[in-house]
């Protein structure tokens, strides 16, 4: 195998975002700037919890308090509310909202959630997904902005929401879930500049509505619409640097093309694309699934002609035929096409196929569909997406080592039931980012961590940069390691 990747071009930026982790929505038009006005991007992210697979809640309003006081400035409305999966957000970044606020100082923002939010975890062996309806606590929080947001006129501005799931979601003296849901929110604000983007939008996807080819702002060649969730719908603006990957570029997007986008805001409040990758149409019959696999029918040579699925978000909206969070039953054909979302990175020594799909991957299935009581999707292409993979490092074997202490990898033990304890190999590269821990030299047996990459499944025994694995395997090219700091 090749022993180095390229990843995504602007890496260490996504790396920082996640460092932060813990109003009026911005539709088809370029985000207006009045006079004495910024905007103002909110962003959504989450530190995570094992067995968790879903957290839904919606955001019904949110307001900044100048600092010193005065009257609240609204960043969401309640007349638009935002529902939002924080447990999908495990070490990634979306874009809630974006808005026009006057130019000041901020130092608290109020958020107000329904009282009532969905919880899915895994349960069982093999683990199968169950609801949970949670209750909130307290459905008005106030949160300190430390240090405090600066809005300046005609300049843009970024605040991440962490509502730290680990911390937020209770557990009784056995350590069950009892539904209960404290928020625990914390967030961080982010100056953006020309130097200093609001660095990536890496979970931003969803159904292209329209398409413009011609623009008067001369950084842009031309801009795209896509509704991301059923309330928002951002504008996508392109550069001479967008990457396409399934299209030859702008023009050739088409009205309900379902696109996956990473994407940065910049100073002046626009979402600027930097990879789009295109995938499938879709319609009233034929939609696009997101969720994890659950299980996988292999035949007898080994070639997957079924897998399960939990349906965790869904492009367009179909609830009304296979419900959100629910399983649905995903049928492989040989015309079935298989395809990585590799937002640029070099994948092309690893297969992904009907022998190359295991429970665990993070998937996106396109075909038509049928509800009723036995719900399937006919998949005429399966989408490997990049993921998060949480657990301890494996004292033995011992992690490799290169000479520059972050080209080689280490051993993971998952804590997602999911994986039923089968050993994921993480491997890094002089590009990976480690957040929280020097290298590979500072990995210990006891600390949680957090990876990001895509989880690959071979029935080949190998190697890469000198980590080592017998088949069948789970084999994780990662670009980000953190050590997570949980309680």
């Amino acid at each position: 195998m090749r022993k180095h990747l390229i990843f995504f071009s602007i890496l260490i930026a996504a790396a920082l975002a996640i460092l932060s982790c813990g109003g009026s929505s911005n539709m088809s038009q370029t985000p207006s700037t009045p006079s004495g006005s910024g905007q103002l991007a909110l962003v959504g992210t989450d530190a995570p919890i094992c067995g968790v697979d879903s957290f839904d809640v919606t955001i019904t309003s949110a307001t900044l308090t100048p600092q010193g006081g005065g009257t609240p400035v609204s960043v969401v409305d309640s007349s638009n509310p935002v529902t939002v999966d924080f447990a999908s957000l495990m070490g990634f970044n979306t874009l809630l909202n974006l808005s026009s606020i006057p130019a000041g100082t901020y130092s608290q923002i109020t958020f107000t959630f329904m009282p009532n939010a969905s919880l899915v975890v895994f349960d069982g062996n093999p683990p199968v997904p169950t609801t949970i309806n949670a209750t909130l606590t307290q459905t008005t929080v106030t949160a300190n902005i430390n240090p405090a947001l600066q809005v300046s006129a005609s300049g843009s501005s970024g605040l991440t929401l962490d509502f730290r799931l680990f911390q937020s979601i209770q557990v009784d003296s056995t350590g069950q879930i009892t539904g209960q849901v404290n928020p625990s929110i914390r967030v961080t604000p982010t100056v953006i500049t020309s130097v200093s983007s609001l660095g990536d939008i890496d979970d931003l996807n969803g159904i292209v509505e329209s398409v413009t080819t011609t623009t008067s702002n001369s950084n842009f060649t031309g801009s795209f619409t896509m509704r991301v969730r059923s309330t928002r719908t951002f504008q996508i603006n392109v550069t001479n640097n967008t990457k396409f990957e399934g299209v030859s570029g702008l023009s050739a997007l088409t009205q309900g093309l379902f696109v996956e986008v990473d994407a940065k805001v910049d100073q002046n409040g626009n979402i600027v694309a930097k990879d789009v990758e295109s995938e499938a149409e879709t319609d009233a019959t034929t939609a696009a699934f997101v969720g994890p696999i659950l299980s996988v029918t292999p035949d007898s040579s080994g070639n997957a002609t079924q897998l399960t699925m939990f349906v965790r978000a869904e492009h367009p909206d179909v609830s009304s035929t296979i419900p959100l969070r629910s399983t649905v039953t995903v049928n492989i054909s040989t015309g079935t096409e298989f395809k990585i979302a590799t937002f640029g990175a070099d994948l092309s020594d690893f297969l992904f196929n009907a022998s190359a799909i295991a429970r665990g991957q993070h998937v996106v299935v396109h075909g038509p569909f049928t509800g009723g009581t036995s719900p399937a999707v006919t998949a005429n292409m399966i989408v490997l997406r990049p993921q998060p993979v949480l657990g301890n490092a494996l004292a033995s074997p011992p992690p490799v080592i290169g000479s520059d202490g972050k080209t080689g990898g280490y051993y993971l033990q998952p804590c997602n039931p999911l994986f039923q304890n089968q050993t994921v190999n993480i491997a890094t590269f002089s590009t990976t980012f480690f957040n929280g821990l020097t290298d590979l030299n500072s990995l210990d047996s006891t600390s949680v961590y957090l990876n990001r990459g895509f989880l690959l499944y071979t029935t080949n025994s190998g190697s890469l940069n000198g980590l080592t694995w017998t088949a069948p395997a789970y084999v994780f090219p990662a670009y980000v390691v953190r050590k997570l700091n949980l309680p």
